[in-house]
């Protein structure tokens, strides 16, 4: 290092390895004055480099469906990773065949239909089609069975025409007309002694609600029980069912019973209506949606 004593100006070398530590100053050897010397080369800091402030984070880009295959897309480009894979090997390949996988189908139809053995609403794309029927996955058993046994096919119905229910409902008539007689003989006995007009009509009343609930009891024990038939209709070896050939309940025998009414009301033409049907339904029939078949 070269020094120079500021007092009269006499310069020289000084080795900066034989400088003692810590010492801050020198004489002069000429002038014999005191004067300060530099810091050490070595011991100066270089400014430090500035640091450039962190860059953002980038934001994660959404995830979008691939219009190809309907999967996620998670970078930025138009495809998923599969379908980036599939492109790329078919520009490689350069034959101009479509490797991409195919679109995602549109949703099938989902309508609902009626079960032809339990009446619930099932999707068609879940059920099973059986000719012109629809039975839930459920009830296939069951119905494979019926139809095994000659049950739910209505093509094998075979419908009783006019006359012989004409039979059937002679017969039925003469065995509900000794019923209701003997139930009307008793209850006329029981107020012949009192000649009051009030009580005449009330003994009509009490005639006309045991002949409606006779009828109704006739009706729901033997149509709607294992028979399926009244007396009538068995002695002529008819039955009833409902339209699909299966045993009807006890509220549609109610309901068919009281439908007859309506039918022998506007002068019989309910029951003619049977002549001229293809299933040889009568008025009630079609108001309760039943048939008479033959066993």
């Amino acid at each position: 290092m070269t020094i120079t004593c500021p007092h009269c100006g006499v310069s020289g070398q000084l080795d900066d390895s034989k400088r003692p530590a810590g010492v801050t100053s020198i004489n002069c050897p000429r002038c014999k004055q005191s004067f300060p010397l530099p810091p050490l080369e070595s011991s100066v800091v270089p400014p430090a480099a500035p640091v450039p402030p962190p860059l953002p984070a980038a934001e994660p880009a959404p995830l979008r469906p691939c219009p190809a295959c309907g999967g996620i897309i998670e970078g930025s480009g138009g495809l998923c990773n599969a379908c980036e894979a599939a492109r790329s090997r078919q520009s490689t390949a350069g034959n101009g065949v479509n490797t991409l996988p195919p679109p995602v189908p549109a949703a099938e139809d989902r309508s609902s239909a009626t079960c032809t053995v339990c009446k619930g609403r099932f999707a068609q794309s879940e059920m099973v089609r059986f000719g012109d029927k629809l039975v839930c996955a459920s009830c296939k058993p069951t119905y494979v069975q019926m139809l095994a046994m000659g049950m739910g096919n209505t093509s094998d119905l075979r419908y009783a025409g006019f006359w012989i229910r004409f039979g059937a409902k002679f017969i039925d008539g003469i065995i509900l007309w000794v019923v209701n007689f003997a139930t009307t003989m008793a209850t006329t006995f029981l107020i012949a002694s009192n000649n009051s007009p009030q009580m005449a009509i009330v003994a009509a009343i009490i005639n006309v609600c045991i002949q409606v609930g006779v009828g109704i009891a006739y009706n729901i024990y033997f149509l709607s029980g294992k028979y399926q038939a009244t007396p009538g209709k068995m002695a002529c070896g008819l039955k009833v069912v409902t339209a699909e050939g299966d045993k009807i309940s006890a509220s549609r025998a109610v309901g068919r019973y009281f439908a007859e009414m309506l039918s022998g009301m506007i002068m019989g033409i309910g029951y003619i209506m049977a002549a001229f049907d293809d299933e040889k339904r009568t008025l009630h029939d079609r108001i309760c949606s039943t048939r008479v078949v033959l066993k």
